[in-house]
């Protein structure tokens, strides 16, 4: 299914060539399906593997694609992914064990996992590339993996200064009696924190590659701002959330951390990234003075 953003569409029907563009980006991302499809499933068995789950059998695939503006948080669009994704996952599990959550709070959790993956995919850092992939519990024994693949093009006469973005996102519903056996003590809310423990991370990741893009030359200083202040929006909402919900007691041992603990925030993965690209920024003028100062900042408090 594809779905394009409301200022999209307004920028389709006023022009022919508009229409036409968008239409070729949404075929040239169609014909890779199945190259996308093969990736996808190549790293849901590494992951499996790696976890142990031999057992893990397909409940549901699909598929969406969306084309927005570089810019836009079309969350609206990728909604009912989310739905459908979450009681998929309740009718699946096994009436012993707990549901899978279908709370509010449940699908904002797994809502923000779509949204990252797809912004990573988005990204124009290749920092970002290994952010586009995801696997998530959503209850014990029922696991959903995410891809997403991006193509963009600019036209700055049809579509003005900003790129138009066409993102497919592939998703795979899992069951593993073997995952149930490992993680059956894990209650809703543990599950939910660690969903957004572990997109927290990808957000800053992404900010991160934000920095390494701006260095290079691959976004604008307008482009950088804004991006940045919605990742940083949604870390802080997401960090909230992880500090609110955070079990005391340790987790069982599986898909999610042993134990969930805000200290698990930061990282410190992206710093040697974020430093070179902080040495480049500082070389080039007075323009980008508040962005090396704020990193900066961001880099001594542990932020990254």
């Amino acid at each position: 299914m594809a779905c394009r953003t409301a200022s999209v569409e307004r920028v389709a029907d006023k022009t022919v060539s508009a229409k036409q563009q968008i239409d070729k980006l949404q075929a040239m991302i169609e014909a890779q399906e199945e190259h996308n499809k093969a990736n996808f499933y190549k790293q849901i068995d590494e992951h499996l593997a790696s976890a142990k789950l031999t057992d893990a059998r397909e409940i549901s695939y699909t598929s969406n694609i969306k084309t927005e503006y570089v810019s836009e948080f079309s969350l609206d669009k990728i909604a009912s992914v989310v739905v459908s994704a979450l009681k998929a996952a309740k009718a699946a599990t096994n009436p012993a064990y707990p549901q899978a959550p279908t709370s509010q709070e449940a699908i904002d959790a797994y809502a923000d996992v779509v949204n990252a993956v797809a912004e990573a995919a988005k990204s124009s850092s290749n920092s970002a590339a290994s952010l586009a992939f995801s696997m998530n519990r959503l209850a014990p024994g029922t696991i959903a993996f995410l891809f997403a693949s991006s193509i963009n093009i600019q036209d700055e006469e049809t579509f003005g200064s900003e790129a138009i973005t066409t993102t497919a996102i592939y998703y795979r519903l899992m069951e593993s009696p073997r995952d149930v056996e490992l993680s059956a003590a894990l209650d809703a809310t543990r599950i939910r924190v660690s969903a957004d423990l572990a997109t927290y991370k990808k957000f800053i990741a992404l900010q991160a590659a934000l920095v390494d893009a701006l260095a290079d030359g691959k976004i604008s200083f307008e482009m950088y701002l804004l991006q940045d202040d919605k990742y940083s929006k949604k870390a802080a909402e997401l960090e909230k959330r992880v500090k609110d919900g955070t079990p005391v007691a340790k987790a069982a041992k599986g898909l999610v951390p042993e134990i969930l603990s805000v200290e698990d925030l930061g990282s410190g993965t992206h710093k040697a990234l974020v430093n070179s690209a902080v040495e480049k920024l500082s070389a080039m003028g007075d323009a980008y003075k508040s962005v090396v100062e704020r990193t900066r900042s961001r880099v001594e408090n542990g932020y990254f």
